[in-house]
C-alpha cells in the first residue's frame, strides 16, 4: 500500500542583526529542541507559500517576506531526497524534498510530508511582533552548530547563512544613481542641521512656527520622492543622500503616519545592504518611543525641564549595549556624554 503523503510547508527566517545574520527556530511541542518554523498546507486551496507565512507568523508572530527561489542545489549529504516540484503560480519553494516522520495528530502511523522549504527574511526584528505559540530565538551560525536541532535544520541552515544576505541584495532593485535627487536631499539636510543646531533653550511661538514650517515642507517632498521611487538608498543616491534621507525621516514626527511606512521600506533597504541598520534602529526607537514610551536601542533622549539628558526608558536594558555594539554604536553612557557636551544648558 502506498505510504500516505502530507503537504508542509517550512520556512528558514533569517533576520539581520548589524552585520550579523540569524536564524530564527521555535521549540517543538511535541518532538523537543528547535526546529525552523512550518506545518501542513491546509485544503482546500492554500498554497505552500501562504502556508509558510501563516505559520511563521503563528509560531513565531513575525510577518515574513519571502526570497525568490536563487536556484541552489540542496546541501551534499542532506538526508531527505528531493521531490517532484509543484506548478506555482507565484511564491515558489525553494526545494521540495520527502521526509519520512512518524505518527502525528494528522495520521496515527508513520507516513510521508512532502515538504516545502521557502527561505525568508524579518526586515524589522525589533518591531512589531505578534502572539506566538511556541517559545523563539534567533540564533547565529556558531550557535546553530551546537543547537539541539534536526541535523537537517543544522545542514541547511548552515549552507543558508552564506547563500541569504547576496541573495536577499541581489533581489532588491538597483536603479541608476539620481545625483539631482542627492543635491536636493543634502540640501535640505543642511538647511535643517542649521536650523537645529541653533535652536535656543526657550523656543518662541514664531521659532516654533518656522520649525513647524521646515520640517513640514520637508516631510511632503520626500512623501512625494518616496512614492516616487521607495526608500531612498545608496544605490540611488549614495552614503551621504542616503544619510540625508534618513534624517528627513527622522523629523516628520508631525506626520506620524507617513514614518510608520517608511520605518518597513527603510527595513527592506537594510536587509537588502542598501541602508546601514543603525539607520533603522533610531527610526525603530523614535517611533517605539513615542508610541509605546520604550525603546531597544537607547537613541532617543530627552531633557525634562530643570534636568538633564537621560534616554527614554529602555526594553531588557541588561542588553542594550551589546546591541548597540553590533550596529557600531558606542555605549547608552558614552552617548549621553557627547549629547550634554553637544547641547549644554544654556545660562
Amino acid at each position: 500500500m502506498d505510504r500516505v503523503r502530507h503537504r508542509t510547508a517550512s520556512l528558514y527566517l533569517f533576520a539581520r542583526f548589524g552585520d550579523t545574520w540569524r536564524l530564527g527556530v521555535i521549540a517543538h511541542p511535541r518532538l523537543g529542541g528547535w526546529m525552523v518554523p512550518g506545518g501542513h498546507i491546509e485544503p482546500p486551496g492554500e498554497t505552500s507559500e501562504q502556508a509558510a507565512l501563516r505559520e511563521a507568523a503563528e509560531e513565531t508572530g513575525y510577518r515574513a517576506r519571502l526570497l525568490s527561489p536563487a536556484g541552489y542545489a540542496l546541501p551534499a549529504h542532506y538526508p531527505h531526497p528531493a521531490a517532484a516540484a509543484e506548478a506555482h503560480a507565484g511564491g515558489a519553494p525553494w526545494w521540495t524534498v520527502r521526509m519520512p516522520v512518524g505518527a502525528d495528530g494528522r495520521h496515527p502511523d508513520r507516513h510521508e510530508h512532502i515538504d516545502h522549504i521557502h527561505v525568508g527574511v524579518v526586515d524589522r526584528p525589533y518591531g512589531p511582533v505578534g502572539r506566538r505559540e511556541h517559545p523563539f530565538r534567533w540564533v547565529t551560525a556558531i550557535e546553530l552548530a551546537d543547537l539541539d536541532a534536526p541535523a537537517d535544520t543544522r545542514l541547511l541552515g548552515e549552507a543558508l547563512y552564506d547563500l541569504v544576505p547576496s541573495t536577499a541584495a541581489n533581489q532588491r532593485s538597483r536603479p541608476a544613481r539620481d545625483e539631482a535627487l542627492r543635491s536636493e536631499l543634502l540640501r535640505r539636510h543642511d538647511i535643517d542641521q542649521e536650523f537645529r543646531n541653533a535652536l535656543p533653550d526657550l523656543v518662541t511661538d514664531d521659532v516654533a512656527a518656522r520649525w513647524a514650517e521646515l520640517d513640514n515642507d520637508n516631510t511632503t517632498w520626500l512623501e512625494g520622492v518616496i512614492d516616487r521611487v521607495g526608500w531612498p538608498g545608496r544605490a540611488l543616491c549614495g552614503d551621504d543622500g542616503a544619510g540625508a534621507a534618513w534624517t528627513l525621516a527622522q523629523h516628520a514626527d508631525r506626520q506620524p503616519h507617513l514614518q510608520e511606512q517608511w520605518v518597513s521600506l527603510l527595513a527592506e533597504a537594510v536587509t537588502g545592504g542598501d541602508a546601514p541598520p543603525w539607520h533603522l534602529a533610531y527610526l525603530e526607537d523614535r517611533i517605539s518611543a513615542r508610541n509605546e514610551g520604550v525603546q531597544w536601542f537607547g537613541t532617543q533622549f530627552r531633557r525634562p525641564a530643570g534636568g538633564e539628558w537621560a534616554p527614554v526608558p529602555i526594553r531588557e536594558p541588561e542588553g542594550v549595549d551589546q546591541r548597540r555594539a553590533e550596529l557600531e554604536l558606542n555605549t547608552v553612557a558614552e552617548a549621553a556624554r557627547e549629547i550634554a557636551e553637544a547641547r549644554p544648558r544654556k545660562p
